[in-house]
């Protein structure tokens, strides 16, 4: 994971210090930048001049940016539908994590995904880095204020979905992966109004999960805390998110969802949708 991760950008002209601060803030070892020239309906007099265009101007801006730094860039230049061609690409170069920003080409007082961003998310088998940039630069790459693993929240409602993610977060911290917020929001819309005489025996177990989970990014050098809430687990997960000032939130792609061919469950959905701040999911 964030070893080989694939850019994927709407506009073939980038903002080049954006660019390179994102790069400095994350710890990857190649990169490549890819941008779709949409086009439903072929017509090949104008789509070969556009790609052409495109790739002059997103080579000329990769060759300013290797200047300013060591990791390895590329550029890729595709014609057709956007997701599929930028997953296409990713399989091709075998690029672990896609990054996007959330809402390209959305007005950004909506407060959507862009459609493109939301169907890698859905239908890719990569992990994806859903970046939430100002307004002013929604169809920009952003770049981070901060380096990506310094603190990281990583929420669990401890299904298999939810391990199985935790076993992938766990090797960032190879990558410097600094400290970890674990959280378990007790869902107040499942234990209202039968359970909630139980939620003292439910907060002891799930503590005691959170503390297995722990154990082993401690012997993995990473200071960790934890903490259980109660309440709507997307709303909980954003709000602790925003009060601990991480710098992002990694979740797994699916929770305990009772529909086998979800690839996406509707808390991690919700939540890539509302946070402000970068947004890691790990797919299974």
């Amino acid at each position: 994971m964030l070893e080989h991760v694939l850019i994927a950008t709407s506009r073939a002209e980038l903002n080049v210090d954006l660019l390179v601060d994102l790069i400095r803030n994350m710890p990857v070892e190649q990169v490549t930048l890819v941008h779709c020239v949409e086009s439903v309906l072929p017509w090949p007099q104008r789509d070969r001049r556009l790609v052409r265009r495109a790739e002059e101007q997103l080579d000329q801006e990769v060759g300013e940016a290797q200047e300013r730094t060591e990791v390895p860039l590329a550029a890729a230049v595709r014609i057709g539908i956007p997701a599929q061609q930028i997953l296409q690409v990713a399989k091709d170069r075998s690029a672990d994590t896609i990054i996007m920003n959330a809402f390209v080409g959305i007005p950004w007082q909506e407060f959507f995904l862009g459609s493109v961003s939301l169907d890698i998310i859905r239908h890719g088998p990569t992990n994806m880095l859903v970046l939430h940039p100002p307004a002013e630069d929604q169809e920009m790459i952003g770049g981070l204020k901060r380096p990506l693993l310094e603190h990281m929240l990583f929420p669990t409602d401890f299904s298999d979905f939810a391990l199985s993610a935790f076993d992938d977060f766990i090797s960032l911290a190879d990558k410097g992966m600094k400290h970890v917020s674990l959280l378990h929001v007790q869902d107040a819309t499942r234990l209202e109004p039968h359970l909630m005489n139980r939620l003292a025996e439910f907060d002891a177990t799930d503590r005691e999960r959170l503390e297995d989970m722990a154990k082993r990014l401690r012997q993995n050098g990473v200071e960790v805390d934890l903490r259980i809430e109660l309440g709507v687990p997307e709303q909980s997960i954003i709000r602790v998110a925003s009060e601990l000032e991480v710098s992002c939130i990694a979740i797994g792609s699916r929770g305990r969802s009772p529909n086998q061919e979800e690839l996406w469950g509707s808390v991690s959905e919700r939540v890539v949708r509302r946070a402000e701040m970068p947004v890691l999911i790990i797919k299974q």
